[in-house]
């Protein structure tokens, strides 16, 4: 017999700020986290089932306790019809990262490697310098023996792909896909719970004890994906709905994102049995539910709505808002479905989950 849902309300968390070698003062300066005084703050962890970083609740009934905790006691509640049993911590991890220096170029490992947890990520561009780019790919000619000696030193720089960005913009990056985040983007990141990365080249640089952090080529060769391709980028898929718009941004099987703007009224997340993480990304929004208080979500701040809140719907309390919203897809159901309807084609559809497409 299934027990009722304990875990029911929204819930808001408190950020675990990160200082990295690579970091500045862009989260402050945009998003508040922080304080003035911390100039060095490369990541803010917005959502995480880490042993060494699960996020703590802020408010509400839960307020103090954080996600591991609640996630090994109530995972049915936050999951709802994706509940299993073998799902040993919430699926994805998100973050905003303002990069004052370049970062490592890296790669991740991809399903079933023996070398760490599988990482597929996607980056949506909050504020870009002019001119700037990513490190995303391979570019040029040469054999794979060829450009792995050129990614083991300096060469790597002839043989990396450069992609122009700016504010708006999204990113998919599967695991396999060498990469770097270059300096003065500001980004949110969603990504499959890992914390596993190798480094290719770190830009000769040297960590505050005056040696250079270390690199992983013979893991980073094992996992590398050096295919050449222009669908890194992936173009936004509209719908116009009677109470706002939403922006499909990128879709795959370990996560969907989508951007909800122009909110007129009560929106319903509509949701089902299924939970959303919700993150404002301009001026303000208010979540309310069926027998519970309604709470605020601020520029910066990321709620997770668990599959058991009843009715969840959202309100705009600033003008010209916007709001990513993210989930475990069902593909057919919350894809496919809705952009067909809108008239959407299947090539355009499968470009949302950029070079292999949508499943």
């Amino acid at each position: 017999m299934v027990q009722p849902a304990v875990v029911r309300e929204p819930l808001k968390f408190k950020s675990i700020l990160q200082s990295k070698i690579w970091g500045g003062e862009g989260l402050h300066r945009v998003l508040g986290k922080g304080r003035p005084s911390d100039t060095d703050i490369g990541e803010s962890w917005e959502l995480s089932d880490r042993d060494d970083n699960a996020s703590v609740i802020a408010g509400g009934s839960f307020s103090g306790r954080n996600l591991r905790d609640l996630f090994s006691v109530h995972a049915r509640d936050i999951l709802g019809s994706q509940y299993m049993p073998s799902l040993a911590r919430f699926p994805l991890l998100y973050k905003f990262i303002f990069a004052r220096e370049n970062l490592s170029v890296q790669v991740h490992p991809g399903e079933d490697s023996p070398l760490g947890e599988a990482k597929t990520e996607c980056w949506y561009i909050l504020e870009a310098p002019a001119g700037a780019e990513l490190i995303l790919g391979i570019s040029g000619s040469g054999d794979r023996d060829q450009v792995l000696a050129a990614l083991r030193t300096r060469e790597c720089r002839t043989v990396l792909n450069k992609v122009p960005v700016k504010a708006g913009d999204m990113f998919f990056i599967p695991a396999g896909t060498v990469h770097a985040i270059t300096a003065g983007l500001l980004l949110y990141e969603v990504q499959q719970n890992s914390d596993t990365t190798f480094r290719l080249y770190d830009w000769d640089r040297l960590d505050p004890s005056g040696k250079p952090r270390a690199l992983h080529s013979a893991e980073s060769e094992q996992v590398i994906d050096l295919r050449r391709h222009d669908k890194h980028r992936i173009p936004p898929l509209l719908i116009r709905r009677p109470t706002h718009e939403e922006e499909f941004r990128v879709a795959c099987r370990h996560f969907a994102v989508t951007r909800l703007s122009k909110v007129r009224g009560a929106v319903p997340l509509g949701n089902g049995e299924r939970f959303r993480v919700l993150t404002c990304i301009a001026g303000a929004f208010e979540i309310g539910w069926d027998g519970g208080q309604p709470m605020g979500i601020g520029l910066g701040e990321t709620v997770l709505v668990p599959a058991a809140c009843p009715h969840p719907r959202i309100r705009e309390t600033a003008p010209d808002s916007s709001l990513l919203v993210s989930f475990l897809p069902v593909i057919s159901e919350e894809i496919d479905a809705p952009l067909k309807a809108a008239g959407y084609g299947d090539t355009e559809i499968r470009d949302l989950g950029g070079l292999e497409g949508l499943p």
